[in-house]
């Protein structure tokens, strides 16, 4: 093979790569469109030809085209809501211990974006530590924390997981 050729064959297999990977756009399922920030606009893939393997076909289409979508003029305000303390535990060694409150967050999008009201507002489960204590053996589930006043009561009950 010449110099010439095989210089030729590089630059065209480069320009052929390039051209692929730039002209490539990465797609998502239609199924992962998120209700709280996937644009209606946004293009998304449906299965168009299914088999036991999985799917053969796709076919572009929106996220809009489920309804469940914010719309392309319209930016969500999410704002916290609502804070409720659910569980309460301690994280403890030999030397110190952590309080922790396990709190149920409520968002909500006081623009009204999405076009179905269910997803005006949203919850996370939000682990927070809000206390410690420092010495041998330090109990983060009975008695005072720093301070040694009522606003520093540690208790706990034991839950690690917020139920909604």
């Amino acid at each position: 093979m010449s110099k010439g050729y095989r210089r030729s064959l590089f630059v065209l297999m480069a320009t052929a790569l390039l051209t692929f990977a730039f002209g490539a756009k990465a797609q998502q399922p239609c199924s992962a469109c998120d209700p709280y920030t996937s644009s209606c606009s946004q293009t998304c893939l449906i299965c168009d030809v299914e088999s036991y393997e999985g799917c053969l076909t796709w076919e572009e289409s929106t996220c809009g085209n489920n309804s469940v979508c914010v719309p392309d003029n319209c930016t969500p305000s999410w704002s916290e809501t609502s804070r409720v303390t659910q569980g309460t535990y301690d994280g403890n060694s030999w030397q110190d211990c952590t309080h922790h409150s396990v709190q149920w967050v409520t968002l909500t999008d006081s623009n009204h974006c999405n076009l179905d009201s269910y997803y005006w507002t949203q919850h996370y489960c939000d682990n927070v530590i809000d206390g410690y204590k420092n010495g041998i053996y330090p109990d983060c589930c009975n008695g005072y924390g720093p301070g040694g006043t009522p606003d520093s009561l540690y208790t706990c009950n034991g839950y690690h997981s917020c139920t909604g």
